[in-house]
């Protein structure tokens, strides 16, 4: 439930009294308290920020329940078969990724998470860091990407990336399935995709920004149709879109809304499975360009951008039997 309403961690305590958390979401708050010796309590209070007689928003959107676990265990699952997971984020220091295939058994983070959710660890590949070799030689093919640390008290980390792992990172971003809302999200994986893209989406961020604002206006009987208030639509709904973009990063749920459900009226006609998988990112740099195929698979990645790193080992403090007040 907290994947699916884009949750993030507002507070955490554990000590000898017991265990207590807040995660702020998209619908409301949600609390879990565990006292010792007693039963532990999940409560969810929802916003009443959105009244439903003034929402200028549809009053409903689809949410997939399998995409959203996967993204919170760091995997991308792909039409075409890609199954492939991240590793964690690492301490500051030189490392050099590498590709396992059918790796993510052998993984220390998230695959026990991802094996509880119902997914099956022995199909997925993995993308694992190792520490630098410095008797190792690095050729001119590897390509430097820096990532925050684990603690942000130190210097940012260094991956080192071989000809072969920057491929199927580029497959990855062209795998990310597509929401309507931003995730709730492994931190490691999310590190990885934005620092990869991060050259390319600032490319082509004015004009994405700018196609968002045009698509408003003519496409607006869509955007009515799917339930967005007349009104805001022809108003605030383009210039919010195009800010949200430009700005690169933020939490925002309400602006995510507002973007994909541009994009989603641009590409009307497309299945789930075309948006869940494109062939932009792995194009030649002088190759890519902003038709529609490159919008949506820029409009996915600023999903991430605007996604919430979220703990995939909680679980770890938390008894197997939940009661929800």
């Amino acid at each position: 439930m907290m994947a699916l309403t884009n949750a993030r961690v507002a507070f955490s305590y554990s000590d000898a009294s017991g265990f207590r958390a807040g995660y702020a979401s998209y619908n409301g708050q949600w609390y879990i308290t565990w006292p010792i010796g007693q039963d532990a309590v999940v409560q969810f209070s929802p916003h009443d920020s959105h009244k439903k007689n003034t929402d200028v928003y549809p009053p409903t959107f689809m949410q997939r329940t399998n995409r959203c676990t996967q993204m919170l265990a760091g995997v991308i699952v792909a039409p075409s078969g890609l199954q492939l997971a991240f590793c964690g984020r690492k301490p500051a220091g030189i490392y050099v990724l590498e590709y396992a295939v059918k790796g993510f058994p052998g993984a220390h983070g998230s695959r026990h998470l991802y094996n509880m959710l119902g997914g099956k660890v022995y199909e997925v590949d993995y993308i694992f860091a190792r520490d630098q070799d410095s008797t190792k030689q690095v050729n001119e093919d590897y390509l430097t990407l820096k990532v925050p640390s684990k603690d942000p008290s130190h210097d940012d980390t260094l991956f080192l990336i071989p000809r072969k792992e920057q491929e199927a990172i580029a497959q990855a971003l062209d795998c990310l399935p597509w929401n309507h809302l931003s995730w709730s999200i492994h931190r490691g994986m999310r590190d990885i995709l934005l620092a990869y893209s991060k050259a390319t989406m600032d490319r082509f961020r004015s004009q994405l920004a700018a196609l968002l604002k045009r698509t408003v206006t003519e496409k607006q009987h869509l955007l009515e149709r799917q339930g967005w208030e007349s009104s805001f639509v022809c108003n605030n709904m383009g210039e919010m879109a195009a800010s949200a973009i430009l700005l690169g990063k933020g939490n925002s749920g309400d602006l995510v809304r507002v973007v994909t459900d541009i994009m989603r009226a641009l590409v009307d006609d497309w299945s789930m499975d075309r948006l869940d998988e494109t062939h932009f990112w792995r194009l030649a740099d002088q190759e890519k360009e902003l038709d529609l195929m490159g919008a949506v698979a820029l409009t996915k990645v600023f999903i991430v951008e605007w996604s919430n790193e979220f703990d995939y080992q909680m679980y770890h403090d938390l008894p197997v039997n939940l009661k929800f007040a």
